[in-house]
């Protein structure tokens, strides 16, 4: 799903049993940056929330599009893609905190990357 910030509606909308209809979910999310303002955050957290019941994240990639933005301690780039697995379809859960992937490649092939924050996956 790649619908220009437009995904955070989509999935609030999207009941649960449309979602588990899914095996996987792949998702650039855009306006992450907006997770530093108070409005932002709720919408954002509840569209997580709603996929974190049914579903486990798999990889997260940074889109080199635009930089992150840093603020109150946290580095947030604006635009990630997420890959979301179904948690009835994990056998293995000894998936890599290894970022960036060694298939990860540049969105933009001519800006520079930068690395997966390390707030993002580790705790």
């Amino acid at each position: 799903m790649d619908i220009e910030g437009d995904e955070f509606a989509v999935i609030y909308a999207t009941s649960p049993e449309v979602l588990r209809k899914f095996r996987i979910i792949v998702i650039e999310f855009h306006q992450l940056n907006y997770l530093f303002d108070k409005f932002g955050f709720k919408l954002i957290s509840l569209t997580f929330e709603k996929l974190l019941k049914d579903f486990e994240i798999v990889h997260v990639h940074p889109n080199n599009c635009l930089k992150p933005i840093r603020s109150r301690g946290f580095i947030i780039p604006p635009v990630m893609e997420f890959t979301f697995l179904r948690k009835d379809r994990i056998v293995n859960k000894s998936y890599t905190q290894s970022f960036p992937h060694r298939l990860d490649r540049k969105n933009i092939p001519n800006k520079n990357d930068f690395p997966l924050p390390d707030c993002w996956f580790r705790y």
